[in-house]
């Protein structure tokens, strides 16, 4: 179980939820209780049943309650306000807040907050950025890069060209995420979302002979991305001539790598002189979408060659036969 304040909501979402304080900035160190079974449970709309700890109140919820008689509108104020695991209460919709509202979340001390943004967008994000900062997490050596679209991470042993290729790759428009030691959490079933773990370190690659690079101030803030999910590997390898030969000519070099119970396809990349490694990946990541789409070329090729194998294989007609048919 993790815990995270208001005061630490605020401060982490201010900008990007457009928050300020109402009422109750001294509660601030109220503690929003965060399961890992129930991570989405904490952040909804007007509920009275199964009251949420982040109760969201937009114009929709206020005429509700204007619509109550007296006596049923305190009540429902105050079965509002007493509920033991309310944290906040976020007002939305860039709405005028009641003066019976304020008066409650004074006098039973809890933060009152509010926010221009609809409803819809602030509990959004609150459940997606919740999502990521409690999910579980693992570091895996590698580069991490946004290809085509698409988050690659680049692995394999040391001197097998893992930066360089980066560096080729960002020269070529793709984007940084993060270097040697990216960070990837469980945000969502099947989703792993990757970034660099320490604070504006992203920009930053390391190529020998180089030294560290700063990719954003060499090639643009196109070069760099905070964040992405992870759909693929591409484990770079030195191989023997002989393990080459071994590999299927048809169907290649794939395997599948469980990252925190997720399954991420991995392709390896045989890493030898001559090889242009960059757009080979860019081609491996173009092959790997057209599988996603239900495309496989291996399996289209052998489709072709039956049909020709077929074709060639049916007797030719009788001259007599084929001239009764004229």
């Amino acid at each position: 179980m993790a815990t995270l304040t208001v005061h630490e909501l605020y401060k982490n979402y201010a900008d990007s939820l457009a928050l300020h304080w109402l009422v109750g900035k001294e509660n601030g160190e109220r503690q929003i209780l965060l399961k890992n079974d129930q991570k989405l449970a904490n952040i909804g709309y007007l509920n009275f049943i199964h009251p949420h700890q982040v109760q969201i109140i937009g114009f929709y919820e206020l005429d509700y309650l204007g619509s109550l008689d007296e006596q049923a509108y305190g009540r429902s104020l105050n079965q509002l306000f007493a509920n033991y695991n309310l944290a906040c209460i976020i007002i939305v919709d860039d709405i005028t807040v009641p003066e019976d509202i304020r008066h409650c979340a004074q006098n039973y001390h809890i933060p009152l907050l509010m926010s221009k943004l609809p409803g819809e967008n602030v509990i959004s994000f609150l459940h997606a950025s919740f999502a990521k900062l409690f999910a579980p997490r693992v570091t895996l050596h590698g580069v991490f890069m946004d290809v085509l679209g698409m988050g690659v991470l680049i692995m394999g042993e040391s001197g097998t060209g893992k930066s360089e290729l980066a560096l080729e790759l960002v020269s070529r428009g793709h984007r940084l995420v993060a270097d040697d030691a990216p960070e990837f959490s469980h945000v969502a079933p099947k989703v792993l979302s990757g970034t660099c773990p320490l604070p504006g370190m992203g920009p930053f690659l390391e190529v020998r002979g180089l030294g560290v690079l700063n990719v954003q101030a060499l090639f643009g803030d196109s070069a760099i991305k905070p964040d992405k999910f992870l759909r693929l590997i591409v484990h770079l390898k030195h191989m023997t001539a002989e393990s080459i030969r071994d590999i299927d000519r048809l169907q290649g070099s794939y395997g599948v790598r469980q990252v925190l119970g997720v399954e991420i396809p991995e392709i390896y990349l045989p890493v030898a002189a001559g090889r242009n490694l960059a757009v080979l990946l860019e081609c491996a990541v173009r092959n790997h979408s057209l599988k996603m789409h239900g495309y496989n070329a291996a399996d289209d090729f052998c489709a072709h060659q039956h049909r020709a194998m077929m074709e060639q294989s049916l007797p030719e007609p009788h001259p007599i036969q084929s001239h009764l048919s004229h």
